[in-house]
C-alpha cells in the first residue's frame, strides 16, 4: 500500500530564534528526586488539560478539537486502485486525559514515554473514494466518524539528545506515535447512494472493527509529526534546566 499523505498541520514549528519560559502553571520536576517519574506524570497531563487553550508565547496551538485540512491516501496502482481523500479532519478530546503514566530513560540518548489514558476520543471527517476494490467500481463521498466509544491510549515515545549544561537546550531527535483504542465504532452516513447498502456497510465494518481500524490507523502516521511539533515547540526555545530541575 503506498500512502501519500499532504496535510497542513495546525501547528507551524518556528525557527528558535529567542528564549522563552514555561508558564508559571506548568510544574517542574526534579531529576534527582525519587518521585521524579511521578511528579512527571502529573506535570505533563497537567499540561495537557491546559492545552484545551492555545500558548502562543511558546508557539502552541489548542489541541481541542485538533484540525487537519487533507488527508490523501491511494491503494494498489495509479490505475486500478482505490483514490481516497479525507478532509476536514477534526479530532476531539485530546486535552481530557483520564490517565497519565511518563517513563524518563537516561543514556545516550533520553528516552521519554507517554502513556496517555482516554475515556473518549472522536474523530470526524469527510470523505471521498474512487476508483476500485477487488473489480468493484467505487465513487463515494459521505461524511465519516470514527469514534473510540470504550476509550483508548496515546502512546508517544521520544528520543531527545541533553545538553552538556543545563543553560542548553535538550534537542528532539525523534518522535513515534502509537493508539490504542478498546473498541472503535465507524460511521458512514452516505458511502452508498442506496441508504440500506450504507447502513451493511457500517455493521460490517464494526463487526470487524478490529480490522477496520489496522486500516484507518495508516493515514494516522500524521500523529508523529504533530506530537513532534509539539515538544519541539517548547525545547527549541526554554532552557534545559528551566523545563527540569537537577540536571548539572
Amino acid at each position: 500500500m503506498k500512502i501519500t499523505i499532504l496535510f497542513v498541520c495546525v501547528l507551524t514549528i518556528l525557527t528558535f530564534s529567542y528564549c522563552a519560559e514555561l508558564p508559571p502553571s506548568f510544574e517542574k520536576c526534579n531529576i534527582q528526586l525519587s518521585g521524579f517519574e511521578k511528579c512527571l506524570s502529573d506535570a505533563i497531563q497537567d499540561a495537557i488539560e491546559q492545552l484545551e487553550e492555545s500558548m502562543p508565547k511558546l508557539g502552541l496551538p489548542s489541541i481541542d478539537p485538533f484540525r487537519l485540512e487533507t488527508l490523501k491516501l491511494e491503494i494498489g496502482n495509479a490505475s486500478e486502485g482505490l483514490h481516497q481523500i479525507w478532509s476536514n479532519v477534526t479530532i476531539q478530546g485530546l486535552s481530557k486525559p483520564t490517565a497519565t503514566d511518563a517513563r524518563w530513560t537516561s543514556g545516550s540518548l533520553i528516552t521519554l514515554k507517554l502513556e496517555v489514558s482516554y475515556d473518549r476520543v472522536f474523530f470526524t471527517a469527510n470523505y471521498e473514494a474512487n476508483g476500485a476494490v477487488l473489480l468493484l467500481p467505487i465513487d463515494a463521498i459521505s461524511p465519516f466518524t470514527c469514534d473510540f466509544v470504550k476509550g483508548g491510549k496515546i502512546i508517544v515515545t521520544y528520543k531527545i539528545e541533553k545538553p552538556k549544561k543545563s543553560s542548553g537546550y535538550f534537542k528532539l531527535i525523534s518522535t513515534k506515535v502509537l493508539l490504542e483504542p478498546k473498541k472503535v465504532k465507524f460511521t458512514f452516513n452516505k458511502f452508498f447512494d442506496n441508504q440500506s447498502l450504507t447502513t451493511a456497510l457500517n455493521a460490517e465494518i464494526n463487526k470487524n472493527w478490529e480490522a477496520s481500524w489496522s486500516f484507518v490507523h495508516g493515514f494516522l502516521g500524521v500523529y508523529d509529526p504533530f506530537f513532534d511539533a509539539l515538544l519541539r515547540s517548547v525545547l527549541e526555545k526554554v532552557p534545559a534546566g528551566q523545563i527540569i530541575d537537577g540536571l548539572d
